[in-house]
């Protein structure tokens, strides 16, 4: 099933960067010109807005939570809903290696608040061989 997304029709020049678009859930921490580092944060119950991250990182899990990923396309200029899939909370502490994603929102199926530090790599085309 696809559903379109409430965007307006403004949105078609719109910048889906983490913290441009989804700024309540993606804090930066730090930055310079070859990392960025984000304090990710989605409420209990909340979908964080539909956002992407164009570089490689690494995601460091302080509280997990069960979560749906919930992945997007843009049809003339409008994220549309391509797909969903729900997935189980990871463990404390776990880290995970992320190549560049495309237009995503997380929704947190959880109790808490899910709660992450992403680090960015910029200017890196992947994390594959290190």
């Amino acid at each position: 099933m696809i559903i379109a997304a409430a965007i307006p029709a403004s949105a078609q020049a719109r910048n889906y960067d983490a913290v441009a678009a989804a700024p309540g859930s993606h804090h930066i921490l730090l930055e310079d010109e070859r990392i960025r580092v984000l304090r990710v944060e989605v409420a209990a119950g909340a979908t964080e807005p539909v956002h992407d991250h164009q570089w490689p990182s690494l995601m460091y899990f302080e509280q997990p939570q069960p979560i749906t990923y919930i992945e997007y396309k843009l049809i003339d200029g409008i994220p549309v809903e391509t797909r969903r899939v729900d997935a189980p909370a990871l463990n404390i502490a776990q880290a995970v290696r992320v190549e560049p994603e495309g237009l995503h929102a997380i929704l947190n199926r959880g109790t808490k608040p899910f709660l992450a530090l992403r680090v960015e790599f910029k200017n890196d085309q992947s994390l594959d061989n290190r």
